[in-house]
């Protein structure tokens, strides 16, 4: 990767693992507020402002994705590594995260189908029980989830902290990316079965 693709010089910002949201949009705004097009004196300037504008507003979306984040910090500081890539590792706890999100977003499923194929009040009724279920199963495995990325937020400070110890700290990292786009799935999933439950009801 060269010096040009990475995304953290062009928004001003330092190489770490542990960055939220605000602080890359409030880098995003303050390095994208000197080459916005408007401010172009001529369509040449205009051209070369509007290409640097969507290079910056692409490298903030990377980086403010974990999981894409992690990747192009691998990338550029261990280049080796990155490219060998890795196999796919689930401990116990991520293991019994995917069953639990698995179950619930199972469930909200099932509900919905029926729901949708209910044709009288009473049968749709009948499903308020099991509409409930569905409910908390979501409702704990959000948390379940929430709980895990606070967890991966004090694993990315210490990676951090580790790395401007000159620690060894890739596999750890790459780990990490690895566990951040579960979770980053598993949060779509989640959100996705909310909506359809919602959309059940219509």
């Amino acid at each position: 990767m060269s010096a040009g693709d990475d995304d953290f010089a062009l928004l001003g910002l330092p190489r770490r693992a542990a960055l939220t949201t605000d602080e890359v949009r409030a880098a995003f705004q303050k390095a994208a507020a000197a080459v916005h097009p408007d401010h172009a004196a001529d369509a040449e300037e205009k051209d070369r402002r509007t290409a640097r504008f969507t290079r910056m507003n692409e490298a903030s979306a990377r980086i403010s994705a974990t999981t894409t984040r992690l990747r192009r910090l691998l990338a550029l500081e261990y280049p080796d590594h990155a490219a060998a890539g890795r196999a796919v590792v689930m401990d116990e706890a991520l293991v019994s995260l995917f069953t639990q999100v698995g179950g619930a977003v199972q469930a909200a499923a099932q509900w919905a189908a029926k729901q949708r194929g209910a044709a009288s009040f009473l049968a749709k009724a009948a499903l308020a029980g099991q509409e409930m279920v569905a409910r908390e199963g979501l409702e704990a495995a959000g948390e379940s989830i929430r709980a895990a990325l606070g967890r991966q937020r004090d694993a990315l400070v210490e990676i951090d902290r580790r790395r401007e110890a000159n620690e060894p700290v890739a596999d750890e990292l790459a780990t990490l990316a690895q566990r951040a786009a579960f979770l980053e799935k598993w949060q779509v999933q989640l959100q996705s079965a909310w909506a359809g439950m919602f959309a059940a009801l219509d």
